[in-house]
């Protein structure tokens, strides 16, 4: 009976630890999504620059795909200007230093003097690079 509860301990302990580091990196990414959400309706430069790969692949829902300087100029020069962006049915998936984030993302964005709403599905690639969490890749998806 001693070798049983000591043996079910040790598989408690295993998982209990793996279960909060997936719940620390799922409230990191969480974080990071949320930052990138208001650097993208404020047109933050710093904060967009930090939270992007320089890897990064976005692909509008539209079918254009950018680069992490296409979508960082955009956003700082008002060429796409946010007022709005809501996410919606956020989950997260963790696996290692990779991380899936998929969510409905609802905005009014004015391009080219042109408000619209948008509402798509996004899927997102998160990947952790020196303990810190960035988007590596990111989908858009007519809903």
């Amino acid at each position: 009976m001693k070798k049983f509860t000591a043996a079910f301990l040790l598989l408690f302990s295993i998982l209990s630890t793996a279960t909060l580091a997936q719940n620390n990196d799922e409230r990191a990414i969480a974080g990071q999504v949320e930052a990138m959400r208001k650097a993208m309706i404020a047109g933050d430069k710093s904060v967009l620059n930090d939270v992007l790969s320089d890897q990064l692949s976005y692909g509008q829902f539209f079918g254009a795909v950018n680069n992490k300087g296409q979508m960082i100029n955009a956003l700082v020069t008002g060429k796409v200007a946010f007022t709005r962006i809501d996410l919606k049915d956020q989950k997260i998936q963790v696996d290692g230093n990779m991380a899936i984030v998929r969510h409905k993302f609802i905005a009014d964005a004015t391009e080219n003097g042109k408000t619209n709403s948008i509402t798509i599905g996004v899927m997102q690639v998160w990947k952790k690079n020196n303990n810190k969490w960035q988007l590596y890749a990111r989908q858009g998806y007519k809903l």
